[in-house]
C-alpha cells in the first residue's frame, strides 16, 4: 500500500474499491481533511491517534491539490460521508457486517438507522446510541456506552461525534469493545443519513470548495476554523516543499512513547493547560506526582544533547540520568547479575522497577545513536515527512 506524506499525516493512497475490499479484515479508519491537518500540528494526543490508525484516507480535495503541489497524486478523495454509504451498500447482502451507530442528536441516529436499513433491505444497522453533550468526559457514561455496544451483535462501530473527539474516543476504548472489528470515524455522516443536514452540492465538493458551503451555513461556528487556519497551514505546506518542515514531538508524546505517561494522564494535563494556566506541560506532570523533575530535564535537555553527539550510552546510564532507576537500584541489579546471566533491564523489569515500554524506547534510542549515518535526534524528537 503506497503512502503520501503531508505535514505530519501519512495518507494511505487507496481507491474506494480497494478500501472496501480490505476493510472487512478489520481496522480503524480516519479520514483527514484540511481542518485535521491544522489540528494535528497542535494536538499531540490527536497526532498519536492518527499514527496508530490502520487506515488514513484523504477526505479533502484540498489535500489532493497539496499532494499535486508535492509532485504526488492521491488516487481518490474518500470522505467519511461518501465512504460510509458505499460501505453499507457494498456489504448489503453480507450478514457478517452488522453496524452500530454512535453519535448525533436525540432521535437522529435512530432515523438514520431506519433509512439505511430500508435502503439495503435488511437490518444492517443493528443498534444506535446518541450520547449526551460532553459525555466523553464522563467515565460512567462512556462505560455505559461500551456496555450497550457490547450487548449487541454489532461488529462495525461508526462514530459521528466530530473531530478530534470521535477519533480519540475510538482509540481510547477500542480494546474494550470486544465484538467490534471495524471502527469508522464518520463526522456528520449520521446527520446526512438521517436527512437532518444537507451535504454540499457535488460540484463544490469536487472542486475543494465544500468549506465555503459549510461556512455559509454555519458562519458563527466555523469562521475561526476555516479563515484563521488557512494562513498557517499554507506556510507549513511551503516549508515542507522546501524540505524544512519538522513536527517537533511535544514532551507529553515523548513521555508516552517512553511508557512514562498514559493517554489518560496526557488528557488530564492537556485539559489543565487548556484552562489557561501559565504552567508548562512538564511542570503540571511534576505537580501531579507522575513525573520527576529529573526526568523532565532529561527529555528536554540531556537526551537531545546526547543524540546530537551520536554517542550511544549504556542503558543503565539513560535510566539513571533520567531518574528512572536510582544508583542504589542499579548497584543492586549489577550485584544480582553476578549470579544471573540475564541483562540488567530484564532483572529491572522482573522487579517491576521499570516497564517494558520504557526499556524498548531506550533500546531504540541506543540503536539510533549507533547509526552515525542517521540523524537520530530528528528520528526521536521530530516527525519528518519522508520522500514517498
Amino acid at each position: 500500500m503506497s503512502k503520501i506524506n503531508i505535514l505530519n499525516i501519512t495518507i494511505d493512497n487507496l481507491s474506494l474499491a480497494q478500501l472496501l475490499d480490505q476493510i472487512k479484515q478489520g481496522g480503524f479508519v480516519v479520514t483527514p481533511n484540511a481542518d485535521h491537518l491544522i489540528q494535528l500540528q497542535n494536538d499531540p494526543e490527536f497526532f498519536h491517534v492518527y499514527r496508530n490508525a490502520d487506515y488514513v484516507i484523504c477526505d479533502s480535495q484540498i489535500l489532493m491539490y497539496i499532494s499535486w503541489f508535492f509532485g504526488k497524486r492521491i488516487r481518490e478523495k474518500i470522505s467519511g460521508s461518501d465512504f460510509f454509504p458505499a460501505f453499507y451498500w457494498h456489504y448489503r447482502h453480507d450478514p457478517d457486517i452488522r453496524i452500530f451507530l454512535l453519535g448525533a442528536g436525540p432521535g437522529v441516529a435512530i432515523e438514520a438507522q431506519k433509512k439505511i436499513n430500508a435502503k439495503v433491505g435488511r437490518e444492517i444497522v443493528v443498534a444506535t446510541y446518541s450520547p449526551s453533550y460532553g459525555f466523553e468526559k464522563n467515565e460512567a457514561e462512556c462505560h455505559e456506552v461500551i456496555n450497550i455496544i457490547n450487548a449487541t451483535n454489532a461488529n462495525v462501530l461508526a462514530v459521528g461525534l466530530g473531530a478530534p473527539k470521535q477519533e480519540k474516543w475510538i482509540y481510547k476504548y477500542r480494546h474494550t469493545l470486544k465484538g467490534i472489528k471495524i471502527f469508522l470515524a464518520i463526522g456528520a455522516t449520521i446527520d446526512f443519513e438521517a436527512g437532518v443536514l444537507a451535504r454540499a452540492p457535488r460540484r463544490l465538493s469536487e472542486s475543494g470548495l465544500e468549506w465555503v458551503y459549510r461556512l455559509a451555513r454555519e458562519p458563527r461556528r466555523l469562521w475561526r476554523r476555516y479563515l484563521l487556519g488557512i494562513i498557517p497551514m499554507l506556510s507549513l505546506i511551503v516549508r515542507q516543499k522546501l524540505g524544512i518542515y519538522r513536527y517537533k514531538k511535544p514532551l507529553g508524546l515523548l513521555l508516552h512513547e517512553a511508557g512514562l505517561l498514559t493517554i489518560k494522564q496526557m488528557e488530564i494535563l492537556l485539559a489543565k493547560q487548556a484552562k489557561g494556566t501559565d504552567q508548562r506541560f512538564g511542570e503540571l506532570a511534576i505537580e501531579q506526582g507522575w513525573i520527576q523533575p529529573k526526568t523532565v530535564h532529561f527529555f528536554l535537555v540531556e537526551l537531545p544533547r546526547w543524540l546530537q553527539r551520536h554517542y550511544a550510552h549504556r542503558l543503565p546510564d539513560y535510566l539513571e540520568v533520567a531518574g528512572l532507576l536510582s544508583h542504589t537500584q542499579i548497584e543492586t541489579l549489577l550485584a544480582e547479575q553476578r549470579a544471573d546471566p540475564r541483562s540488567l533491564e530484564q532483572l529491572a523489569m522482573e522487579r517491576e522497577w521499570i516497564n517494558p515500554k520504557t526499556v524498548k524506547f531506550f533500546q531504540e534510542v541506543q540503536a539510533l545513536a549507533n547509526r552515525r549515518n542517521l540523524n537520530s535526534f530528528e528520528h526521536v524528537y521530530f516527525y519528518k515527512p519522508s520522500s514517498n
